[in-house]
């Protein structure tokens, strides 16, 4: 919702993605979140808010209906992986890349969220562990993502790296890409809970790639019993004003709301979830602009 206190909200589509694309695109018009991020290439087994992996042109105009019709805007893709690893062997997908860059293209997205690598041989939540991150990964990493960002300057779309473990598990890290690769297109999707998560500073990790964020996750974690959960924005223990502080001096994106249930959980709670995220994250933005 363009216009709460100065930012843009939008709904990440994680959060509703067991329900179908009219039901999420209907949820988030009524919580006032009208920037939507939509599933494409990633989740398609378990994601029923997402566009077909062989979408149509039919397809598109099918979601384009659908979000005039619900009042909502497609601002993003919640799309795949850059490189598939398989053990040692590192195979690019750039070519999946491209058609989710297409698809962004013609929905007028401008954003497509990507992950920098993923073991298909585990579950698609399997984050990699450090040891795993080789100069050899960065060496495919940064030849793939030179070659989507090339296409993507072309089609003025964005690509955002979520931090997701491996070799974005930290600012440092993700940095180190980032500098292989000149094409400003190619950017990240700012998610401080990912970085808490992973045991890093998020702000810290802010400061390493903030001139390169393009897009932002916005959920909390709590920690119990050495546990990592996540929660609703605002009721964990990540310090939001030096994070939020920032981004409104040097991020004017989209805000999208992510309220992360690995379990199932009825439409009720997950509206009051997000809610309550929206709630104190306009909280936050507000005792920031006054400080």
């Amino acid at each position: 919702m363009a216009g709460s206190e100065g930012i843009t909200l939008g709904n990440a589509a994680y959060a509703l993605r067991r329900f179908s694309l009219r039901e999420f695109f209907e949820t988030s018009k009524k919580m006032g979140l009208h920037a939507v991020e939509v599933h494409y290439g990633w989740l398609v087994d378990e994601a029923r808010n997402a566009i077909p992996v062989d979408y149509t042109a039919q397809d598109v105009e099918d979601v384009k209906r659908l979000a005039a019709e619900t009042g909502v805007t497609v601002a993003a893709l919640a799309s795949g992986t850059v490189v598939e690893l398989e053990g040692e062997k590192a195979t690019p997908r750039t070519q999946e890349i491209k058609k989710a860059i297409d698809l962004a293209d013609a929905l007028d997205a401008r954003v497509v969220r990507v992950f920098t690598e993923h073991d298909f041989t585990h579950s698609q939540h399997y984050v990699l562990p450090a040891e795993s991150v080789t100069e050899k990964l960065y060496g495919t990493l940064s030849a793939a993502f030179n070659e989507v960002g090339s296409y993507a300057h072309e089609k003025n779309v964005n690509l955002a790296i979520e931090n997701h473990g491996g070799s974005s598990a930290t600012g440092a890290g993700l940095k180190k890409l980032l500098d292989m690769v000149p094409y400003q297109e190619v950017g990240v999707t700012y998610d401080a809970a990912n970085y808490a998560a992973s045991g890093s500073d998020p702000y810290e990790a802010l400061l390493a790639i903030g001139d390169r964020v393009r897009y932002t996750h916005w959920k909390d974690v709590s920690r119990t019993d050495g546990k990592i959960e996540y929660q609703a924005f605002g009721e964990g223990i990540i310090d939001w004003p030096p994070i939020i502080s920032y981004l409104l001096e040097s991020f004017n994106g989209v805000w999208s709301i992510e309220y992360e249930l690995k379990v199932e959980a009825g439409l009720d709670r997950l509206i009051d979830g997000t809610r309550r995220g929206v709630e104190n994250l306009l909280g936050v933005v507000r005792g920031c602009r006054r400080s």
